[in-house]
């Protein structure tokens, strides 16, 4: 009856013992870093992170290019840098970040903050510091930046891909419809390498990156990042003036883009001369054009650009460029003249001849009183006539139209060069003072481009990061307490004094799972070889029927985890069209696969809880079974004990007669009157020994030697 008791007391026993593996398991998940440590290794996710992540994000960048938008104004499309051998650029980059961020770095700090934030969190301690030591990765990026450049031939891939898109896009705008002067693309390729040189490019930027990382490291206090151009000017200004070499670039710059734009604010668009003769501002233009020698050009060209340049470098203080006109008026009119004289002597043609002799007395009349005759009597005689008569007249007055119209003297300003440009470019100005103060950055920049606005707190806050980071960046408990109100804080406290008292009586879980087992042994055990059998025995049994079912049942986990919809990722079609590579990764079986070797290390763990259990109980079960063996190795009481008469066989002498004396020394620790769980005693209480191990003349636990 014990016995079944003792049986269906282990059905409790074994609930109770699977559900205090399972809360055991999951306390030391929240309670001790090496179980989530644990999980993260068993699942390679460092590996696949870098491997798998990494590298598909990095492939994907290098295949569609990094588009960089450096364009001369808001409206300007990027431009795309592209790299020949993609398959080579993305393990380079891919060497760069491991070189600045190492798998084991990463792992390394991930172990070292769990092994901080888990113990504070549990109150085990009040503080902890997680130091991220960035310095010395901070350090590397100079050699390792010039490294990858090196590999990538990044600053001609720069040039070829940003730069001279960059230069044709400026062609167009400030030389082309500025100034008039047009550059093929080979032109505008040659054009870019010598303004920007290899050299030039590559000393900037690694001079930017020589002055920001000690800021970084915090090896220094401040940087000031300052990239200079008017020496790049100054090399476009004599490109500009080399191309005037070619007549009809020269000649669209000084006239149709400076004394063109220039007459036309001071000569009408069309001015009488007489006899219904009239000037256009355009032949006025063309007059100048026709008459100036090609020296004098030349010079209004180059003095142009110079004027220019000067202005832009900030070796002038206005962009002011006069021409003198004085010495060309009295050309330009005489050309002037002429042809007002030619479109006299055609309108002259055109004029039908005298059909009657009345008619040719009304001509004679309007010749007379200055006019142009109705028509024409006597052929080409009567025009000369009308040339002779007129052409003095038309003279002085194409003399006096060019003197108040045309000044001596015209003078191209900076409002003459924006209006070309238009609006297309930032205003002129804005150029200006980026070439002459060049483009700088500084640790003041910085605080202001990661402030809110001009909030004062804001910018304090981010001063205050980057104080942090360059001391090294150390993450400690005041990470979290100074970014919580009081009433979070309280939370927080209450949460970490919650845990530790948990974590304190844990041991009361262990002992709600011995109480049926110390109760099965006790009933089913009616001595200590028994109550040890009994208990060790049951705990072996529920441990293996717990251990073999976490392992069956997890099958049925796995299967619930393929099956399971919500696992399978959800890729964004403009997410998928930029990393198409990253995409098919996070769609593949891989995730789940690694999140099927962290959770089975998790079952790992749970399941090893059962171990212990297996192993303590077939030691108790073993010394169960040698209990009475053990007690006389070890050495018990000793007990006076006469050996009772026997009711059958040979009779026994007395003590007197075998010459030993009336009592033996029996040895014993213990005299278990129930060996095998349910004897008690002899067989009708006669003392007859009915234990099969047990010698005739001895009981059971006693050892008896004669004297």
């Amino acid at each position: 009856m014990r016995k079944v008791l003792a049986i269906l007391l282990a059905g409790p026993f074994l609930v109770l013992f699977l559900l205090a593996v399972t809360v055991n398991q999951v306390i030391d998940t929240a309670s001790e870093p090496e179980v989530i440590i644990g999980m993260v290794n068993d699942a390679g996710a460092y590996d696949y992170v870098y491997d798998h992540i990494v590298e598909n994000m990095v492939r994907d960048i290098v295949e569609r290019g990094i588009e960089v938008n450096s364009g001369l104004d808001e409206s300007s499309a990027p431009t795309v840098l592209t790299f020949d051998d993609p398959d080579a650029a993305a393990v380079a980059i891919l060497g760069l970040v491991e070189t600045l961020v190492p798998r084991e770095y990463v792992k390394e700090k991930f172990e070292q903050g769990l092994r901080g934030l888990v113990p504070y969190l549990k109150g085990d301690t009040d503080e902890f510091t997680i130091d991220l030591e960035v310095q010395e990765s901070v350090r590397a990026v100079p050699d390792a930046v010039r490294m990858l450049v090196a590999e990538l031939k990044l600053t001609e891939k720069v040039i070829d891909d940003l730069l001279v898109p960059q230069m044709a896009e400026f062609s167009s705008q400030v030389s082309g419809d500025a100034l008039g002067i047009d550059f093929t693309q080979q032109e505008i390729e040659e054009t870019t390498r010598a303004v920007f040189a290899p050299e030039w490019l590559e000393g900037q930027f690694f001079g930017a990156i020589d002055e920001i990382v000690p800021y970084f490291a915090g090896d220094s206090d401040s940087f000031n990042v300052v990239l200079q151009f008017d020496n790049r000017v100054a090399i476009l200004g004599q490109i500009l003036k080399d191309k005037l070499n070619r007549e009809d670039t020269l000649y669209t710059l000084v006239f149709t883009q400076v004394l063109d734009p220039l007459i036309q604010q001071t000569v009408a668009q069309s001015t009488s001369v007489g006899f219904g003769i009239s000037l256009i501002e355009q032949e006025v233009v063309d007059a100048f054009e026709v008459i100036a020698p090609r020296a004098w050009v030349r010079e209004q060209g180059s003095g142009v650009i110079d004027a220019l340049i000067d202005y832009m470098v900030g070796a002038a203080d206005e962009l002011i460029y006069t021409v003198d006109l004085s010495d060309r008026k009295t050309a330009a009119t005489l050309e002037l003249q002429l042809l007002a004289r030619q479109k006299l002597e055609t309108t002259l043609g055109e004029i039908p001849a005298c059909a009657s002799n009345i008619d040719a007395l009304g001509a004679a009349r309007d010749l007379a009183d200055g006019q142009l005759p109705r028509c024409i009597a006597g052929g080409q005689a009567t025009i000369d006539l009308a040339l002779r008569t007129f052409g003095s007249i038309m003279d002085a007055q194409v003399e006096s139209f060019v003197g108040t119209q045309v000044p001596d003297q015209l003078s191209y300003s900076l409002a003459d060069f924006e209006s070309q440009v238009g609006g297309g470019l930032e205003t002129v100005e804005d150029l200006r003072t980026r070439v002459i103060e060049g483009v700088s950055f500084t640790d003041q920049d910085l605080i202001d481009a990661m402030a809110d606005g001009n909030d004062p707190e804001s910018r304090a806050d981010s001063e205050e990061l980057l104080k942090i980071l360059a001391a090294g960046v150390a993450i400690t408990e005041k990470n979290i307490t100074d970014n919580l109100d009081a009433a979070q804080l309280k939370q927080l406290e209450d949460i970490r004094g919650y845990m530790k008292t948990g974590l304190a009586i844990r041991w009361l879980l262990w002992v709600v799972v011995l109480i049926p087992l110390i109760a099965i042994a006790f009933i089913a055990g009616g001595g200590w070889s028994g109550r040890l059998k009994w208990a060790g025995g049951v705990a072996v049994v529920c441990a293996l029927i717990v251990y073999l079912g976490i392992t069956i049942g997890w099958s049925f986990v796995d299967v619930a985890i393929d099956q399971n919809p919500d696992l399978v990722v959800e890729i964004n079609p403009e997410f998928r069209a930029d990393y198409p590579r990253l995409a098919s990764e996070l769609e593949s079986d891989e995730p789940v696969v690694r999140l099927k070797r962290a959770l089975e290390s998790w079952q790992a763990g749970w399941r090893g809880q059962t171990v212990p259990w297996i192993f303590a109980g077939l030691v108790a079960f073993a010394i169960g079974i040698l209990w009475t063996r053990i007690i006389v190795l070890l050495g018990g009481r000793t007990i006076p004990w006469t050996p009772s008469t026997k009711t059958s066989g040979a009779s026994t002498p007395s003590s007197a007669e075998a010459g030993t004396p009336s009592s033996v020394a029996v040895d014993v620790a213990d005299i278990d009157s129930d060996e095998d769980d349910d004897q008690d005693g002899g067989a009708g209480g006669n003392g007859q020994d009915t234990d099969p191990d047990s010698d005739s003349g001895s009981k059971p636990g006693t050892s008896t030697f004669q004297v």
